[in-house]
């Protein structure tokens, strides 16, 4: 016996086999952006810029920087890598507004980021503020001979030696 729905029986196939064979590729994620974190200034912090992050609107930049605390330093009972300072500078007028920051647990666990965007400030000349201006609008390299980290841990076993030492650019 012939049912009424055996003509569709060709297609219902069809689709049942682009799901079994797509549902897959789409279950997948994407893999999260490299991080790409540049030395720009070692003073108290070093700090390092997020150069796989930075986003542009014309010369106006949003990033945030890596500050690397030196080693054993607490908070509380807490021992912290650092946080990420969240920034916005304006490379034309050479201004930054800072946007809030996320602090970094020992192990690598990140806190919220807090703070609000505040108002654009001149850059302080000669400020690590400034060294990060640098990197991000003028491409500056002021640690060339010091590798690109790939992640938070690296940047932290970078870093804090650095900070020891008083490495000069």
């Amino acid at each position: 016996m012939k049912s009424r729905l055996d003509q569709f029986r060709a297609t219902r196939n069809a689709l049942l086999a682009l799901v079994v064979w797509t549902t897959p590729a789409l279950a997948q994620t994407a893999a999260p952006a490299p991080v790409e974190l540049r030395l720009a200034d070692v003073r108290r912090f070093a700090m390092f810029v997020d150069m796989g992050g930075v986003q542009w609107t014309g010369r106006t930049a949003r990033l945030r920087v890596l500050q690397v605390t030196e080693g054993g330093f607490k908070a509380g009972a807490e021992e912290f890598w650092g946080g990420w300072r969240h920034e916005v500078i304006d490379c034309e007028a050479r201004t930054i507004a800072h946007a809030g920051f996320g602090s970094i647990r020992a192990g690598g666990r990140e806190g919220p980021v807090t703070g609000a965007l505040r108002p654009a400030q001149p850059l302080p000349a000669g400020s690590a503020e400034e060294a990060v201006a640098k990197v991000v609008c003028d491409g500056w390299k002021p640690y060339a001979k010091v590798p690109v980290a790939s992640s938070i841990e690296d940047a932290v076993r970078i870093g804090r030696p650095l900070i020891e030492t008083g490495a000069e650019p």
